[in-house]
């Protein structure tokens, strides 16, 4: 066999012995976003502490308001649907979180997928929502082809670019 050939199988098998190794141990961690997402828990952190847990019931308790926003994808128009939802601002209060103008949010997806916003986005609280209801339905999970319990909306974003489907928790950082 030619030494190119040996060093490719190598290289192979030291990929899927890796990816194996990720995979036994981040089970536990898909084992409980599936759990918190399917059980729409949603928790609140600060500087990756968890400081708070909220049910739905207990989400909604924060005030619940109905707003508009454009949804734009890349695989669809822009369409302007009705939101309920709550403040996103209002958990961090309730939590005893409190946001300064310097500090950034992160919003976690049960997929992986984080993003990132400005503080001034979040102290606007006409501007992200932690949402649970489109159009009077609810979002639905994503085994329903929906994009909740939880998506992080931000209102004002043109594009839809800074938001987050299946979100499971926020964090100040």
């Amino acid at each position: 066999m030619k030494k190119q050939t040996k060093l490719i199988i190598t290289v192979i098998t030291l990929l899927v012995v890796v990816i194996g190794i990720t995979a036994f141990l981040n089970r536990d961690n898909v084992k409980e976003k599936t759990t918190l997402n399917n059980d729409a828990i949603f928790i609140a952190k600060y500087k990756g502490e968890t400081i708070k847990q909220y049910t739905m019931e207990e989400i909604r308790a924060l005030g619940e308001e109905s707003f508009t926003a454009i949804k734009d994808t890349s695989s669809s128009e822009p369409v302007e649907h009705t939101y309920l939802g709550v403040p996103l601002i209002k958990v961090f209060e309730d939590a005893g979180v409190e946001v300064s103008a310097d500090d950034v949010i992160v919003n976690l997806a049960a997929d992986g997928y984080a993003v990132a916003l400005e503080a001034e986005k979040v102290l606007d609280a006409g501007n992200v929502f932690i949402t649970y209801m489109i159009d009077d339905q609810p979002i639905g999970t994503r085994e329903e082809g929906g994009s909740g319990p939880y998506q992080i909306i931000v209102s004002k974003d043109q594009f839809s670019q800074y938001w987050c489907k299946y979100a499971l928790s926020t964090d100040v950082q």
